[in-house]
């Protein structure tokens, strides 16, 4: 055989065993106590909080004596996130986790501080900024709780100025640890795509100094800006018009149409009682709502005092659950109509109200008009008493 015929097969048979060789091979191997043994671990393509691309599990296993391990092949690093199903969430970050998938052997190892990575070049530096800084906020925060548990069992404190106190504290460790590890690890990425995923993944963009936006953000591909940026407008529209409702329903106002239906499907609308009912009692509630529970007895007395004066009490649920809902119906028997739209908090009434947190009552006259706004207990019995007294 000539000598440069030779020379060729001996390069592509070379180019043959290196296109098969383990270049791109990855293992990511995972190590936690053994009470999480049988509990499924996924492994899914990491996406934008704000896309609406859905991805499928590309890979899974369950936990075995404490371990679990997936290999596979990968061309470039690429963000994937790990899920694991039945955790007991005492591991901060354990339920879902952002690790970048690369070639090489990956290890996680998780204590009570959360979760160590190392073995591959991006995961290092990931963990020597920003898994580092989570471990440490972690870590004050521990102390910072159980100084403000101590200071909770002290005569005379007051435990929501508590609360608000330790609350404030701990939303600063968490920008002085957090946020510049960071920035410091998005900036060495900038321009790609681990870059672009963590600088939204990490903190939000109205968080990060100014100057770290001013030299990151432009580095982030158009498509995803505009994605993000219409998410942003979207929200503030909802609050704005969140707020104007707040305004609409203030005392004074007129009644907004709410449109529901009862546990056995029959549609209510507000309009059809409004006029009818010398008085109407909305209750914004939810299965899950413990303070809403303890209002039961309360309204159930007013309606039996109030019903043969035109007291009509409307139940309006914000679940989204109607299992539980209808659980929560059958065992505390609350007063009047029962309706809900089951969208959860996402419940057009309550965004139409103005409804910020739950239990949250209105009163709406005969004329339609808003009487009361968020009243309860005594306030709520003697605003009743005194509008029937005139009648």
């Amino acid at each position: 055989m000539p000598r440069n015929n030779l020379i060729v097969l001996l390069l592509a048979a070379a180019g043959l065993f290196s296109s098969c060789g383990n270049g791109n091979h990855y293992s990511l191997t995972g190590n936690l106590p053994a009470r999480y043994d049988g509990c499924l671990v996924k492994l899914t393509p990491a996406t934008f909080y704000f896309s609406e691309e859905k991805t499928s599990p590309e890979d899974s296993v369950k936990i075995k004596n404490g371990k679990f391990q997936f290999n596979g092949a990968v061309q470039k690093p690429t963000v994937y996130m790990l899920t694991i199903d039945g955790v007991d969430y005492k591991i901060p970050d354990m339920a879902s986790i952002a690790v970048v998938i690369e070639p090489g052997d990956i290890t996680m190892e998780y204590d009570t501080l959360g979760i160590m990575v190392s073995g591959t070049p991006v995961n290092e530096r990931y963990m020597a900024t920003i898994g580092e800084a989570k471990r440490e906020t972690v870590r004050q925060r521990q102390l910072l709780w159980h100084e403000r548990d101590s200071v909770k069992r002290l005569p005379g404190s007051v435990e929501n100025e508590v609360d608000n106190y330790y609350n404030l504290k701990s939303s600063t460790i968490f920008k002085e640890n957090i946020i510049p590890a960071s920035e410091n690890f998005i900036r060495e990425y900038a321009g790609t795509e681990i870059g672009e995923f963590f600088f939204f993944h990490c903190c939000g963009k109205d968080v990060y100094s100014k100057a770290f936006v001013d030299e990151v953000y432009p580095t982030i591909r158009p498509e995803i800006r505009e994605q993000y940026e219409a998410l942003i407008r979207a929200r503030q529209e909802k609050q704005d018009y969140f707020m104007h409702s707040q305004k609409a329903t203030e005392v004074g106002m007129p009644y907004r149409e709410i449109v529901a239906r009862t546990i056995d499907g029959k549609e209510i609308r507000l309009s059809d009682y409004v006029g009818k009912k010398q008085l109407i009692l909305l209750d914004f509630w939810a299965s899950w709502c413990i303070p809403c529970i303890q209002e039961v007895p309360l309204l159930k007395k007013l309606q039996e005092k109030y019903k043969n004066q035109g007291l009509q009490i409307m139940g309006v649920s914000v679940d989204s659950d109607r299992e539980k809902w209808q659980g929560a119906l059958d065992k505390h028997q609350p007063a009047g109509i029962q309706i809900s739209e089951l969208k959860g908090w996402e419940s057009t009434a309550r965004v139409d109200y103005g409804v910020q947190a739950i239990p949250f009552t209105v009163l709406i006259d005969a004329s339609g008009k808003i009487l009361a706004r968020n009243p309860h207990g005594p306030l709520l019995e003697e605003i009743i008493e005194k509008y029937f007294s005139q009648k």
